[in-house]
């Protein structure tokens, strides 16, 4: 069976043609009916397709450890050692939120600088509505893209729920398949190979080879696990894919990409419509469009250098190894669940003993006021509020951390209902108060990741800083305001100020730092910290995270343990605001 690759902004809904990557990419080979060599490729392959490639080894270490190709990946990471002026001063940047996007290298730039823009100008082949509506099935956790792009169709979308363990609900799936209400109509499956909040794995073998057997087509969005995961479509096959749907911005060296849709041809030969987007380069002659589909559907000037691009972050992705990425990724979440779940103030959404990517969406709880003195673990244990904002999380992960993680909802609304309980009233009030203008009442989480090319150090200070905020978060709502219209939390720097003078008359220099040479730090149960065993490979980095922790628990100290809570505007009904202000 001859297949196609077909670029698409799977984020957006448009598609355009894509010129192959280099033939080596596993991606862009698809074969229909054989399983493809799990061997990675040699340098060879990785150039076969074009005379420029054959730099590609330029500068990269070779047959070298998985433990010194990390460490490689990791000195071209562009920004690794950026800093910004918080609140409360400089910090330096650790990027936590891969899942959003991942991060530029300067390995990738540097070629497309030496390699591919001076010869830009003279590039132009360097790299080889239907009578019955369709019905499309889509999962319980889709990221929005998969989910609204569908609903503003023509076809007629169907929602698979979760089951008892938080999966998809693949008997739900057969008895819609079986019910007969889908009877000469043609069937397609999309379906998210990872969710982006959770990082849990759905059975995407399990789910093709259903939609197969009734007849229909498997799509699934890997724009979420693409970039950690090992993709084999078996296209043809009962249990392969028909299409994949990629967003290479979110692999290690990615900014800057196109979208990609890889597809089986006859998915595309089905109609006889004209192309998504028509324009130059699409037509043979006058209104005869093109029969070849990258030509086709590339209307315009195609994106040769964010192609080439792409293909690169799939060479990294390569070079690295899969087992390898596996192995640290597994790793990394095993490692979290175990010191953030037994956590009483921390809640990990989702099902926690799943299959999982590293990627960690939770709620951290606050506390109301206590009777008698306890310390302020148990303060905060023995009667849990409501939880705090995830995005009011995420502004003190960036301010007092450098740590930049996501808070919201992450373009999975309809998942959040389930993850958060929130229930068709409640939904519909939510709805309403938005109307008005509130636009931060919508609720939600925040989310951090754990790629394989993140350093332990890295690691154990964001697991830290989270047991930080488990403690002492709710202390630092009395220096922000919130804003319920636009949802931001802004920091007050007169009541800083303030604190920082009363401070200073009383106890002296409150805001010292203290650094001490450290590998990592722990939050314990008793508010105290315990610092790690570990080597000192970047002791500069490790004496900056526990500077950080200390300047962060100094400023805690100062604040109430139960600051007064923000006044609700008074036409917005206090029960659906599901958050601590």
């Amino acid at each position: 069976m001859d297949n196609s690759n077909v670029r698409s902004n799977n984020r957006s809904g448009t598609r355009t043609a894509v010129p192959a990557p280099p033939p080596a990419t596993r991606y862009s080979q698809i074969s229909s009916g054989s399983d493809e060599d799990s061997s990675a490729p040699s340098s060879k392959d990785l150039y076969a397709g074009s005379e420029s490639f054959r730099n590609l080894d330029v500068g990269v270490l070779k047959d070298s450890s998985a433990a010194n190709r990390l460490a490689w990946v990791r000195s071209q990471i562009i920004g690794s050692d950026a800093e910004f002026d918080s609140p409360f001063g400089k910090r330096r940047i650790t990027y936590a939120d891969h899942t959003a996007s991942g991060k530029s290298l300067h390995y990738i730039e540097n070629f497309i600088i030496k390699n591919v823009l001076p010869y830009y100008g003279c590039l132009k082949k360097c790299l080889t509505g239907e009578e019955n509506r369709w019905v499309v099935f889509v999962g319980p956790y889709e990221h929005h893209s998969n989910l609204l792009s569908w609903r503003q169709s023509l076809a007629e979308v169907v929602e698979i729920g979760l089951d008892e363990n938080g999966l998809i609900d693949i008997k739900e799936l057969q008895r819609e398949l079986q019910s007969g209400k889908f009877a000469n109509r043609p069937i397609l499956g999309s379906f998210s190979a990872c969710s982006n909040v959770t990082g849990i794995h759905s059975d995407t073998r399990a789910i093709a080879k259903l939609l197969h057997q009734h007849g229909g087509f498997a799509c699934f969005d890997y724009a979420a696990s693409g970039p950690y995961v090992e993709i084999d479509m078996r296209s043809g096959t009962i249990d392969g894919y028909d299409a994949v749907f990629l967003s290479p911005h979110k692999f290690l060296g990615g900014p800057g990409t196109p979208g990609i849709l890889l597809m089986n041809k006859i998915l595309y030969q089905l109609g006889s419509a004209p192309p998504s987007t028509c324009g130059g380069g699409t037509v043979d002659y006058d209104t005869l469009y093109s029969e070849a589909i990258e030509s086709r559907e590339n209307g315009g000037t195609p994106p040769i250098i964010q192609t080439i691009r792409a293909s690169l972050t799939f060479w990294i992705k390569e070079y690295i190894n899969y087992s390898v990425i596996q192995n640290h990724e597994d790793y990394f979440i095993d490692k979290a669940l175990k010191r953030l779940l037994p956590n009483k103030n921390i809640l990990v959404l989702g099902n926690t003993t799943a299959r999982r990517q590293a990627i960690l969406s939770f709620l951290i709880f606050s506390t109301s006021v206590q009777e008698g003195s306890l310390n302020m673990w148990a303060e905060m244990g023995n009667k849990l509020d409501k939880p705090l904002h995830g995005p009011f999380v995420a502004v003190l992960l960036n301010d007092l951390f450098g740590i930049q993680a996501r808070g919201g909802c992450a373009c999975a609304g309809p998942y959040g209902h389930q993850l958060l309980d929130v229930d068709e009233t409640t939904s519909l009030a939510i709805r309403s108060a938005i109307q008005k203008g509130y636009s931060g009442i919508k609720p939600g989480w925040a989310r951090i990741s754990f790629p394989y090319y993140m350093s332990n150090q890295e690691f154990e200070f964001i697991l830290a800083a989270l047991e930080f905020l488990s403690i002492y978060g709710q202390r630092f709502l009395s220096l922000y305001r919130f804003h319920f219209k636009k949802g931001t939390w802004a920091f007050n720097k007169r009541a800083f100020k303030e604190l920082v003078g009363k401070a200073s008359n009383g106890n002296g220099d409150a805001l010292s730092t203290v650094i001490t040479t450290v590998p990592g730090l722990k939050i314990h149960e008793d508010g105290t910290e315990d610092l790690e065993d570990g080597d000192l490979e970047h002791p500069v980095m490790v004496n900056k995270f526990a500077s950080y922790l200390i300047i962060a628990k100094n400023i805690a100290n100062l604040l109430p343990k139960f600051p007064s809570k923000q006044e609700i505007p008074h036409d917005l009904d206090p029960s659906i605001v599901h958050f601590r202000v």
